[in-house]
């Protein structure tokens, strides 16, 4: 009999014994996995994981099955990735363990990275912003690829055409802002039969001015200390009187102008009534409106609106979200952005690093805003220091989306879902946690709006350069971590999925305890769930050595509990991932883990009610 440990070693070099006296079929098995790399990979770990568990051999088998498995699948494809690309990976232990133990199948995790390499250049992805590209290229693998303009499918194989990340020879990519997308139309246009929207812009624009109510951001007079120093100033809102043109919401709050809009389009042949009252919806409403009112209300919304986007008034639809590619490098242009030195103090410069483990960088990834959008805020933080994260709060007609749309209804650059309009329309809770977590990721900070109890609320991942360490907070709080979901997906799972507050704090915790202790813990679910359900305790075992390895990695105790059968095996998992908790709080700056340890508490507790349930058939019962 041959050893096993000499078995084991001529399966890791890919080689058959040679003593062999005749090819059995077991010899035979062995020839045909010595000749497929991927399957000789396969073995090997397989062997090593339900032997001693984990140990960085087991760990170099796995990566080693998990690429040659990726780049069999590219094969397939008829996909070609340069080998410098691909020794790059090999030679960083942090950036092969991230691209092929995050995911079951790492083939979009590769050819994402490789995509963002072919648009930004090696210096960027390789050596400049290697965490940030990973972040991008993790989190695009959930998501699904938008890729740049190039042709996806591959000619050679027609008859699986692969959509995925393009890793095409192309030009580098050149970030572009695009322009304002409105295409103004003459509506007096004497070659073209005139339709109803061109009256409808007509009576707005050719209308004698009117005086209306604007409200402005002002600096109040400035006042001196007894020292004769000036005291700080804060803008505060102004409401002025001006004349101008009126807009669609001028004529929706005025009887006057509903009457003289009614007899306009008559006059024009088009019969249109507005009844939309008495100033029940205007600039300032903060009321919802009854439901016949309403309607009549938001048909004439509807009215305008349609002409305003016909005629080049409004966008025609939001602009189209960014790739990848280019949200990647519209984020590296404002890092290299030349602030002065007292420039980067007045805004905190930079507000994140980019440099940051890509765990914590993922929630600044998954942000695809359109760049139009996020020019205009950026603008503003870049050249005058404004970072603002709060809106105006609207009250009640906040509920109604077409009476809060009706009450401001003008010409305007950007259309409904953007930040701008968001900004302009006002809001609540909802409206507000958006404003601030878009405005938050367009300065560089991870950042996501978060559910609670009757509230929106947000959160954001927050560095302490003093400490070196990470934290996920939240803001806009109307309520505790324990009852705060965020909205952002968590994408350290198979299925992005959107989960409470404790997962997000953990993953910060647990990069603070070390990324590459983090990415070893992933291995160990990716192991876990490559072997077969046979091997039940040794897959239970090595989710509890990548907690041992990690002890804040919660999505192995996710997948760990299910595996657990009795409860006092559910008690005696508790205890030791308590322990690995006490032990790990021993260590400097160690987070206050207490809702941590208070959901793994409740996930057990839970589960131990169900394993002791009485079955549901009687004939089951005692």
């Amino acid at each position: 009999m041959i050893p096993r440990p000499f078995v084991l070693a001529a399966i890791l070099l890919g080689i058959v014994p040679s003593f062999a006296q005749s090819p059995t079929p077991a010899a035979t098995t062995q020839a045909a996995v010595a000749a497929d790399p991927a399957a000789t990979a396969k073995q090997a770990f397989l062997h090593l994981a339900c032997g001693g568990g984990w140990s960085p051999a087991l760990k170099a088998a796995f990566l080693r099955h998990a690429r040659a498995q990726t780049l069999a699948a590219c094969a397939a494809k008829n996909l070609q990735l340069p080998q410098e690309f691909l020794a790059w990976i090999d030679a960083d232990p942090i950036v092969s363990a991230s691209v092929y133990g995050t995911r079951a199948d790492p083939l979009h995790v590769l050819l994402g990275l490789r995509s963002l390499e072919i648009d930004l250049g090696e210096q960027t992805v390789r050596r400049d912003y290697t965490q940030l590209a990973l972040a991008f290229a993790i989190n695009s693998s959930h998501r699904g690829w938008t890729s740049t303009p190039a042709v996806q499918n591959d000619s050679r194989n027609l008859n699986q055409p692969f959509v995925g990340p393009d890793v095409s020879p192309r030009e580098t990519l050149k970030l572009t802002i695009p322009g304002d997308p409105r295409v103004r139309i003459n509506t007096k246009d004497p070659t073209r039969p005139l339709d109803r929207n061109d009256p409808i812009i007509n009576f707005l624009e050719d209308h004698a001015e009117i005086d209306a109510e604007i409200v402005i951001s002002e600096l109040p007079p400035l006042e001196y200390d007894s020292r004769g120093i000036a005291k700080p100033r804060k803008e505060r809102p102004v409401t002025k009187n001006i004349q101008r043109k009126p807009t669609a919401a001028d004529v929706i709050a005025s009887p006057a102008l509903q009457q003289e809009f009614n007899s306009y389009m008559k006059a024009k042949g088009h019969e249109v009534t507005l009844d939309c009252g008495d100033r029940v919806v205007h600039w300032s409403s903060t009321k919802s409106v009854p439901g016949p009112q309403a309607k009549k209300i938001n048909e004439a919304c509807e009215l305008f609106r349609e002409a305003y986007r016909a005629k080049g008034r409004l966008p025609k639809a939001r602009d189209a979200a960014a790739t990848p590619a280019e949200s990647m490098a519209w984020f590296i242009r404002n890092d290299r952005h030349p602030f002065t030195a007292a420039e980067r103090k007045a805004r905190q410069w930079p507000r994140f690093p980019f440099n940051a483990p890509w765990p914590v960088l993922m929630m600044l990834a998954d942000d695809d805003q359109p760049l139009r959008e996020r020019e205009e805020i950026w603008a503003k933080f870049r050249d005058h220091g404004e970072m603002k994260t709060y809106g105006e709060y609207i009250g009640d007609i906040a509920q109604q989306y077409d009476m809060q749309s009706a009450r401001r209804l003008a010409p305007f650059a950007f259309d409904y879902g953007t930040i701008e309009m968001m900004w302009k329309d006002g809001g609540v809770c909802g409206t507000m946690a958006s404003i601030g977590a878009r405005t938050l990721r367009i300065c560089g900070i991870p950042a996501a709006t978060a559910a609670q109890p009757g509230h929106c609320a947000l959160v954001q991942m927050d560095y302490n350069p003093q400490s070196g360490h990470y934290t996920c907070k939240g803001g806009q709080y109307a309520g505790g971590d324990d009852v705060t979901q965020v909205h952002y997906n968590w994408y350290f799972d198979e299925t992005g999925r959107q989960v409470p507050m404790v997962y997000h704090q953990s993953l910060a915790w647990a990069v603070n305890h070390g990324l590459p202790a983090f990415l070893d813990a992933m291995l160990c679910l990716q192991l876990s769930r490559q072997l077969p359900q046979s091997e039940a305790a040794q897959r239970l075992k090595l989710l509890e050595q990548g907690l041992d390895l990690n002890p804040y990695a919660i999505v192995l105790v996710d997948a760990a509990i299910p595996m657990i059968k009795q409860p006092p095996e559910l008690a005696r998992f508790v205890e030791r991932c308590t322990a690995r908790l006490d032990q790990a709080a021993k260590l400097p700056s160690a987070p206050d883990a207490k809702l941590y340890r208070l959901t793994l508490e409740r996930k057990c507790k839970e589960a131990s009610v169900a394993l002791t349930q009485a079955p549901k058939d009687r004939r089951h019962r005692m």
